[in-house]
């Protein structure tokens, strides 16, 4: 009987040790991190769908989330709310700055666009792609200077135009998301990026312009004036043009974006128009963007 207790003793004793030892060997081995989607994937991968026209309560309820993600808000409760709206909130790290990627969720694509903010180091612009699609270059030029400048945050549409034209629609998620930019930072600035063919141009002017810089409105603010003299010394071999003192075409004056802006008091709405060669060459050239980002930051 003492023989049979010391043998039961002893393997349990070894049945111990041995569990210990496979705990110590699980907790040694390093969790590898999951691999992380590019900005540039996330954005291709949150594009196309079927556009649904939102609710006014969707808009209001988008509208107040994009608000608590501008004051800097990273809370479970807000992830949450995201949620429940049919949107994913999640932190890319890009280069060691954190960014907060707004998207819907993939079986739940809609149309409502695709938006990210910039978590630290930030100045109070905004810049938007309204027509990523069928602009070619400008989705990818935004993108790029939200990853090299300090803008605050920048959005894109995620369906083509021909479904929905995020610059010309009333009532989106796309507007929501410019007007509480504007309500969190009364004095900044948003900046929103087209695309035009200057032989479709009418004007001789419009024909070899390069940049068509607006602020949406018959009367230029001091700041797109500023702004624009700005990128004529910055961007030699470019053609800038002031809407309107300049050039009497593509001056944006019918953009939903900056009319519902204008309705809650925000004036400062830059909308750039730019030529093939010159989309090129932000796309391109890193140096140009920096030139760029120098007159709008």
């Amino acid at each position: 009987m003492k023989a049979s207790l010391k043998q039961i003793s002893a393997i349990c004793l070894a049945s111990f040790f041995l569990s210990a030892c496979q705990l110590s060997t699980d907790a040694s081995k390093e969790v590898k991190p999951s691999k992380t989607r590019s900005l540039k994937d996330t954005l291709k991968a949150a594009q196309n769908g079927n556009y649904t026209v939102p609710n006014a309560t969707e808009i209001q309820k988008a509208e107040a989330l994009f608000r608590r993600t501008f004051q800097g808000e990273q809370s479970q409760a807000l992830q949450t709310a995201w949620q429940t709206q049919g949107f994913t909130m999640r932190t890319l790290t890009v280069a060691n700055t954190p960014f907060t990627v707004i998207q819907e969720h993939d079986n739940k694509r809609t149309g409502r666009g695709f938006y990210v903010f910039r978590q630290t180091d930030t100045l109070p612009i905004m810049l938007q792609a309204p027509h990523s699609f069928n602009d070619e270059y400008t989705g990818q030029i935004v993108r790029r200077l939200l990853l090299e400048g300090h803008y605050k945050a920048a959005g894109w549409n995620t369906v083509s135009r021909r479904q929905a034209d995020m610059a010309h629609l009333e009532n989106t998620v796309f507007q929501a998301f410019g007007r509480a930019f504007a309500k969190q930072y009364s004095t900044g600035t948003i900046v929103q990026l087209h695309g035009f063919a200057q032989g479709k141009r009418k004007t001789a002017t419009g024909k070899i312009a390069d940049m068509i810089l607006s602020a949406t409105t018959r009367r230029p603010s001091q700041r797109l004036l500023d702004t624009g003299n700005c990128l004529k010394s910055q961007l030699t071999g470019f053609v800038v043009r002031i809407y309107p003192n300049e050039i009497s075409e593509l001056g944006g004056t019918s953009n939903s974006n900056a009319k519902d802006l204008r309705e809650w008091g925000f004036y400062s709405f830059l909308h750039i128009e730019l030529s093939k060669a010159l989309r090129q060459e932000l796309r391109n050239d890193k140096a140009v963007r920096q030139k760029l980002s120098a007159c709008l930051q």
